[in-house]
């Protein structure tokens, strides 16, 4: 017999900030447990409107109900509970459709129900709630290939029906629905799984859902009609609730999302049809509902946030609806979009994911969000010359970013300013730029005990030398400074 579990995975909800991906995503997918497929929309960034895509909806296995998106944005994975395994496709950056990869559907353990893709794209986890294991899998990142992990699967997870990333991919939690607790996993290099101290941990109820911060200090995990909140140790990934918790809601509780900005929690309702909002103290992770919440929604199931920050999505699964909404950045007012809800092209859509492969087709990502890009004042080499150093502070903020890194400098009018000197690998044009602005490989800067990756809090001093034409009384034009990081594929 088919059973779909009422269930949703917050896999999700760390693509883009977690990532320090690009903001906009052309493409959204969503699990549609009940019919069997997966259902392809694009995404209008300025609007936020849905509109399915030709070739939608895509054939999985039986009962998919969680659907993920690879940082790249070239690879989807959906779980189906039914026959224990993942369907893998290739997602065609110009048109969205997806295309199962050789040798999908991978096997896993049984009833695969919670999936999670690390924030550096190199690992795929899915919790399996009959198994009472989490199996984990290498990532090709050329075909989007499964392979399983030395030690998968792992145990320490009961019935892991949800999973959560830190940002910084250092640590996974498992929200054990049935039983109350929530299991936490250092992540090794290898992509082995250690249960972190004091794990599992007791939240009480039947916990459904999990959420981390987009700081990664904090993580909410809704159960009943509360939200058991935790400070995250960022050394150990121990959890200590924090003061206040478990905050009451008022009423059941569902799947979570929190904004890029970290600003805001929302959750579906378990027993009626809205979403709540809550502010977030970013300095305790406090909760506070909003003044206006809650907000009227059809049959919500699961709720996404764009990686924006702009725009919310709730499914509705019984009755197979998709709400869209916009989101008031300074005070988390929901305000329904034009034709919102709309019927899906599918039966008891779950899971929503969005992918961007259209920012991150060269195989790198926009990272600036990441950190704070300060370009310093010019000085004039010699009197008269045409010559100019300055100097770029690149201060890292609280998640690590791994490289190869590069800054790109744009808006530089070729007619009066030019990047002078000797910078390997300098090319100035690809994907993220047009024309005329440079791409600089800056990995030969991270002092050589990090790898290739810039710590949090990590200040960096990136020198230039700029060129001038016109004459003497001609001064460089200041540029826009951002950040990627990944391998350039021109």
């Amino acid at each position: 017999m088919i059973q779909i579990i009422l269930r949703a995975t917050l896999s999700l909800a760390f693509f883009g900030a977690a990532t320090g991906a690009a903001v906009a995503q052309p493409f959204a997918y969503v699990a549609n447990a009940g019919s069997d497929n997966i259902a392809g929309y694009s995404v209008d960034s300025v609007t936020g409107a849905l509109t399915e895509l030709p070739s939608s909806p895509f054939p999985a296995w039986s009962l998919p109900q969680a659907v993920a998106a690879a940082p790249s944005g070239k690879f989807v994975y959906a779980a189906n509970s039914d026959d224990s395994t993942i369907s893998a496709y290739s997602l065609n950056g110009k048109t969205g459709a997806l295309t199962q990869i050789t040798g999908s559907p991978f096997a896993t353990g049984a009833r695969p129900i919670g999936l999670a893709i690390s924030p550096s794209g190199k690992f795929l986890y899915v919790g399996n709630i009959d198994s009472g294991t989490i199996s984990g899998f290498g990532i090709d990142g050329a075909t989007g290939a499964l392979t399983a992990l030395s030690g998968s699967p792992f145990s320490g997870a009961i019935y892991a029906e949800w999973l959560a990333f830190t940002p910084s991919g250092k640590y996974l939690y498992a929200s054990n629905s049935g039983y109350g607790t929530v299991s936490g996993f250092a992540v090794g290099s290898d992509g082995s799984l250690t249960p972190v101290p004091g794990s599992p941990y007791t939240v009480g109820g039947y916990p459904t859902g999990l959420a981390v911060s987009p700081s990664g200090k904090f993580l909410y995990v809704p159960n009943g009609s509360n939200i058991s909140a935790f400070r995250i140790n960022n050394d150990t990934g121990k959890l200590a609730s924090i003061a206040g918790s478990p905050f009451s809601t008022g009423g059941l509780l569902g799947s979570l999302a929190l904004t890029p900005s970290g600003e805001f929690l929302y959750s579906t309702g378990g027993s009626g049809d809205y979403v709540s909002a809550f502010t977030i103290n970013g300095t305790t992770g406090a909760l506070m509902s909003t003044s206006e919440s809650p907000f009227p929604a059809a049959d919500p199931y699961f709720i996404a946030i764009s990686n924006s920050g702009q725009f919310a999505y709730v499914s509705g699964a019984n009755d197979n609806q998709m709400s869209e909404f916009s989101i008031q950045s300074s005070t988390g007012v929901l305000t329904p979009l034009p034709g919102s809800p709309f019927t899906v092209d599918g039966e008891y859509p779950t899971v929503i994911a969005f992918a961007n492969p259209a920012t991150k087709a060269c195989g790198a990502l926009d990272v600036s969000a990441e950190a704070n890009l300060t370009p310093g004042p010019y000085t004039r080499q010699s009197r008269g010359s045409d010559l100019w150093n300055e100097t770029l502070s690149i201060t890292n903020g609280v998640t690590p970013i791994t490289g190869p890194l590069s800054v790109v400098l744009e808006n530089l009018p070729s007619s009066t300013t030019t990047l002078s000197g000797t910078y390997p690998g300098l090319t100035t044009t690809y994907c993220f730029s047009t024309a005329g602005n440079y791409v600089v490989p800056i990995d030969s800067l991270i002092p050589p005990g990090n790898g290739d990756t810039l710590l949090p809090g990590e200040v960096l001093s990136v020198p230039f030398v700029f060129e001038t034409t016109g004459g003497t009384s001609v001064k460089p034009t200041h540029y826009k400074a951002k950040l990627i990081s990944g391998t350039l594929d021109k």
